[in-house]
């Protein structure tokens, strides 16, 4: 008879659950008492495991099969087709025994004292045994050679786990070019695996971890509590959080454990405007630095922004975003949307052109119907390859394929900036003149 190693036996448990939709599951359990035959049964395994990742250390084994022929109302009748089995009659409580024929469309069964053939009788069907064949959860059969340790060690990779983060930032009442927020990220855990996992160590992994890309399927024709936050570490060339403690994790459910805090954090926000925007949008800016009250790894997520109310003191939702993997040291940008009370108008006033060089003046009136001032900033995109900013209204600057021009609006008050463009379109991309 096979012996059984359940996952009650277990002396540690571990998972590692990645941002792909996938685990690794660790285990340490118990050896029962090796069988004559050498057969050993690992139950109490993820429905949904990857049977080529298995990995088992402490132990020979010579053949491997994963077995998940579950047990279910229709298998169990399909294997007593042609044995007996026992009715018992609902009203009178009879007990009668039946042979049986079908189970196709409702039960066939033959009468053992009568010999009628009987459909569908009614009565509780009673088993004698459950058949050989079925188990009660997916399991790991092995063959093996007996042990000279008294654990076995175990890892596989299952799918139908996954894990993303969720960022809240609290901002104060009013905005500004420098201001203090608070950032609380929660890791959202959840497990479809078809596996619970007790007292386990749960960590997580930020990063993109390759996997080979399963075949394109075809046809043949022929005749599957709270806790404190974690400390991330770098790992290889990731991140990893390990949740302090342990945590069960149910299946087919749905947990989230704070990730990410930080109270005394500094940003700023921004309003910028180009040539087709009617209100200019609203950013929120941080540098992911210690001086900043940050400084640690941020993994991929979306960001939900609330800001204070200063009429009740409470707090509303004024936006999110998404942010990916963002390293220490980063600069993070987020949207949150448009401007309702700043309105913007822009348009080129004139072009013309000296020798190789063409000239483009531009017009950017901004009106700020805010309380305080505010500085919006416009960011003008140049789609050709040569060109620089030959005169501005106020201080200008040439980034990349941009021209970034601040504009700071008096409140209740507008103000109009101008600036020229010289482009040279005589070069070619082969960099010869035409």
């Amino acid at each position: 008879m096979p012996a059984d190693i359940s996952g009650k036996s277990a002396v540690s448990r571990a998972l590692t659950v990645y941002n792909d939709g996938f685990a690794l599951v660790k285990e340490t359990r118990k050896l029962p008492e090796f069988p004559a035959d050498g057969v050993l049964r690992y139950l109490d395994v993820a429905q949904r495991i990857e049977t080529e990742s298995i990995l088992a250390e402490g132990l020979a084994i010579r053949e491997m099969n994963y077995e998940y022929d579950l047990v279910d109302k229709n298998k169990l009748l399909e294997k007593y087709i042609g044995k007996e089995l026992t009715i018992i009659a609902t009203e009178s409580g009879k007990r009668s025994r039946y042979r049986l024929l079908s189970v196709a469309n409702g039960l066939v069964v033959e009468d053992l004292e009568t010999g009628e053939i009987v459909l569908d009788p009614k009565g509780q069907v009673r088993l004698p045994e459950l058949p050989g064949g079925l188990i009660l959860t997916p399991a790991l059969v092995w063959h093996a050679k007996p042990p000279a340790s008294e654990v076995v060690r175990v890892s596989y990779l299952t799918k139908g786990m996954s894990w993303e983060t969720d960022y809240v930032i609290s901002l104060p009442a009013e905005s500004g070019a420098e201001e203090g927020f608070s950032l609380t990220g929660w890791m959202t855990l959840r497990n479809e695996s078809g596996m619970t996992y007790e007292d386990a160590v749960l960590r997580v992994l930020a990063g993109e971890v390759h996997r080979a890309e399963e075949p394109e399927p075809y046809l043949v024709y022929s005749a599957i509590p709270e806790h404190s936050m974690p400390e991330p570490e770098s790992f290889a060339d990731y991140h990893l959080y390990t949740i302090p403690g342990t945590i069960t994790i149910k299946d087919r459910q749905q947990k989230q454990v704070r990730l990410i805090g930080a109270e005394k954090a500094k940003g700023r926000t921004i309003y910028e405007a180009g040539p087709y925007d009617r209100n200019p949008a609203i950013f929120f800016e941080f540098d992911n630095t210690g001086k900043a009250g940050l400084g640690f790894p941020l993994p991929q997520g979306t960001v939900k922004f609330y800001r204070n109310n200063p009429a009740d003191g409470t707090a509303e939702f004024v936006g999110e975003d998404r942010i990916g993997h963002t390293a220490k040291g980063e600069r993070v940008r987020l949207r949150l949307g448009s401007a309702f009370d700043i309105t913007v108008d822009s348009g080129r006033t004139s072009s013309g052109k000296e020798g190789r060089y063409d000239f483009e003046s531009y017009m950017y009136n901004i009106r700020n119907a805010k309380d305080v001032p505010v500085t919006v900033i416009v960011r003008h995109p140049v789609h050709d390859r040569h060109w620089d900013i030959a005169e501005s209204d106020l201080p200008a600057e040439r980034k990349f394929s941009d021209v970034l021009l601040p504009v700071t609006v008096p409140a209740n008050s507008g103000k109009t900036v101008h600036f020229t463009l010289w482009i040279d379109r005589s070069i070619t991309i082969a960099g010869e003149e035409e």
